[in-house]
């Protein structure tokens, strides 16, 4: 019988960010203006040595969506998946994407991104399901603010308890993997937390704790 993988997307499915990715791709195709491309930059700087959050980085990040439909973006990362994306999926992620498929386990991506910022990694790799942070809509255009709230941290431990509720599943049978210590949260609640090339805080906890720690491009220890 399958149980539940849970998936963080920037650092772990992708091998880095997508936002840094995509950042200059983002300006050229017009989706950043250079006002606000100098704030995000500014923002995810001072957010690297904590003078910022990570969220408020990310909520810069969500202004840049405004404007558009959400057709609109997700033909727009539709795109910007096939020509700069794709090449950083983490090989050992895919190895593991399909190792639980074959076990027949229910694979979901939990991102603090914008759900349509994933979804075409989602639809490559045949993951089941999908929750992003959700952004408003007024009259089918976005606004560029968040609805509800960051899907990061205890947020995305709800979301998944409510998942394996559903699942008529208990936590301590699923499997987390996650790259930053913002997701601490959820890799304590599962039965398997797997490190995937970890920033050094979370490296620090994983070692401590004996998490399983993979590599970008290794295989899995037991």
């Amino acid at each position: 019988m399958g149980t539940l993988a849970f998936f963080d997307l920037d650092g772990t499915l992708l091998r880095h960010e997508s936002g840094v990715i995509c950042a200059i791709p983002s300006v050229r195709r017009g989706l950043v203006g250079p006002a606000i491309f100098a704030e995000l930059v500014g923002t995810y700087l001072l957010s690297r040595v904590g003078l910022r959050t990570r969220n408020d980085a990310m909520r810069v990040g969500f202004r840049c969506y405004a404007g558009k439909s959400l057709p609109e973006l997700r033909q727009l990362y539709q795109d910007l998946y096939d020509a700069h994306l794709r090449r950083h999926l983490s090989p050992a992620m895919v190895a593991r994407v399909r190792a639980h498929r074959e076990a027949g386990d229910h694979m979901v991506i939990l991102t603090a991104s914008a759900s349509f910022v994933a979804e075409p990694v989602a639809r490559d790799l045949g993951i089941d399901e999908l929750v992003g942070t959700e952004v408003c809509f007024e009259a089918g255009v976005c606004t560029g603010a968040v609805d509800g709230v960051i899907l990061d941290g205890d947020a995305k431990l709800a979301t998944a308890r409510a998942v394996a509720e559903r699942e008529g599943l208990d936590l301590a049978r699923c499997t987390f993997y996650s790259d930053h210590v913002a997701d601490l949260p959820l890799l304590e609640a599962v039965g398997t937390p797997v490190a995937v090339g970890p920033n050094r805080a979370l490296e620090r906890v994983a070692r401590a704790r004996g998490y399983r720690i993979l590599p970008h491009d290794g295989m899995l220890a037991a």
